[in-house]
């Protein structure tokens, strides 16, 4: 099965660009979560590194803080307030900047078709994906209710 490849560089957001990526790993979510949630970075180990930030940072701040010790650090405090508006703010940005991505890929795919000679080429990534129609019926092997 062949992967979806990632949007093009130009079609980055703000807060996906390397300039602005790079400085938030200090702060807790907000690199891990922009990570997760980006079409741009989807390899295996920035993956990984991300999901074990947001697994440890949560342990660390649910378990050997609150519970333990009952109280947040003052570097926690300043650490985790920026990361959380952020990510707040970023998310809600992806929200609403995703559907005017998937219009640009689909429309650069549809001027390509056409400039193309008209052939067509697949469609890759979100945009080509055509919804699954559950089949109605009996499975293979097994009967119907009241039929024997």
């Amino acid at each position: 099965m062949e992967e979806p490849s990632p949007p093009p560089q130009e079609l980055k957001p703000w807060y996906y660009q390397e300039w602005f990526m790079f400085p938030t790993v200090v702060f807790w979510p907000l690199w891990a979560i922009l990570i997760i949630r980006s079409p741009w970075h989807n390899g295996l180990v920035s993956g990984a590194v991300a999901w074990a930030m947001l697994i440890v940072g949560g342990y660390f701040i649910i378990w050997d803080q609150l519970i333990q010790s009952g109280r947040l650090g003052q570097t926690t405090i300043v650490l985790i307030i920026p990361g959380l508006l952020l990510t707040v703010i970023t998310q809600v940005h992806w929200t609403r900047y995703r559907p005017v991505l998937r219009a640009g890929l689909i429309s650069s795919e549809s001027e390509a078709d056409s400039a193309g000679g008209g052939r067509a080429s697949p469609v890759s990534g979100a945009a080509g994906r055509v919804p699954r129609r559950r089949r109605r019926g009996s499975r293979a092997g097994r009967s119907r209710r009241g039929r024997g």
